[in-house]
């Protein structure tokens, strides 16, 4: 997860106090080629400047003499945007893009434990977003256009980097080789990407943060927090069971089984395909890397 803070550690951003007055920011604009004050309260931000709305207020007609000599909270945004340190890039660029329109270039605050850290341009976080959507466009799973190994394992790690409570799922198609070997890889493919638009609906019918990953072939991954592991899981099992029958034959939806070849060449009936969750959590075990979630995630397959 790419965090915001990290985006501006270079630019901490020019700030004034609150008592400052409208005077000292046309004097710092002036002598510096910046866009934006943030104006603070002690250590925290209590409004935000940005130069193009400020020299466009002064030059109104009197527009100098009423607020040049004035107090600064007289033309600061007192509700500019602000972002706490470990907000996830894409998360937060959805908010600013959601802005009002006469808000829309507005510089970014971040805080850190409440108390002002930097500040951000949209110029610099489009930039970051447009990065990030190439990095993870190439690590993409060709078929589903959902993230990759390398962005899994990334993932995985910054959630046990940051110490907090998580679950991963993993979850894989039951007999899924005896479905493509029957109905062959097209439709085969009808049914990864099937299995795809499931788990991305359900996951975004939970409160909390989910990531999608997949893994390949018929593997997938997702990582939610974890209070909400066992009620998504049960989601994804119900609303993948209700469509997953309109890939198969009537035929074989009466009889509940498909009839094929198996490795020796013996007929026999294979159940449709279902889906199979393993999940594993780092709330009743820490866990210290990527490779123990993986690993703990194969002992349930072969347990099941």
């Amino acid at each position: 997860m790419n965090k915001i803070g990290d985006i501006c550690r270079e630019n901490r951003g020019v700030t004034v106090p609150i008592s400052a007055r409208t005077k000292n920011l046309v004097d710092i604009f002036n002598l510096n080629n910046i866009q934006s004050i943030v104006v603070l309260k002690e250590e925290r931000a209590a409004g935000l400047v940005m130069r193009d709305k400020l020299f466009y207020r002064l030059g109104s007609r009197f527009g100098y003499n009423l607020y040049m000599q004035k107090n600064v909270n007289v033309v600061m945004d007192s509700k500019p945007l602000i972002i706490d340190f470990d907000e996830p890039v894409l998360k937060v660029s959805q908010i600013a893009m959601r802005r009002p329109q006469e808000k829309i270039y507005d510089s970014i605050i971040i805080t850190k434990n409440n108390k002002y850290y930097g500040i951000l341009s949209i110029k610099d976080l489009l930039i970051e977003v447009s990065e990030l959507k190439i990095k993870t466009a190439r690590n993409a799973n060709p078929l589903t256009g959902l993230p990759g190994n390398l962005t899994i394992e990334s993932e995985i790690k910054e959630k046990i980097k940051s110490g907090e409570k998580f679950s991963v799922l993993y979850l894989d198609l039951d007999n899924f080789k005896a479905y493509n070997d029957s109905y062959g890889y097209r439709k085969g493919d009808e049914v990864i990407n099937y299995t795809a638009e499931v788990l991305n609906n359900c996951a975004q019918k939970i409160m909390g943060e989910t990531f999608l990953g997949h893994i390949g072939g018929d593997d997938f991954v997702i990582i939610t927090e974890a209070e909400d592991d066992e009620y998504l899981a049960e989601l994804i099992i119900e609303k993948f069971d209700v469509g997953i029958c309109r890939f198969f034959k009537s035929k074989d939806v009466l009889r509940g089984y498909i009839v094929c070849p198996d490795r020796q060449h013996k007929i026999v009936n294979i159940p449709l395909t279902s889906i199979s969750i393993a999940i594993v959590l780092n709330s009743d075990r820490k866990l210290k890397n990527h490779l123990e979630i993986s690993d703990r995630a194969a002992e349930f397959d072969a347990a099941g």
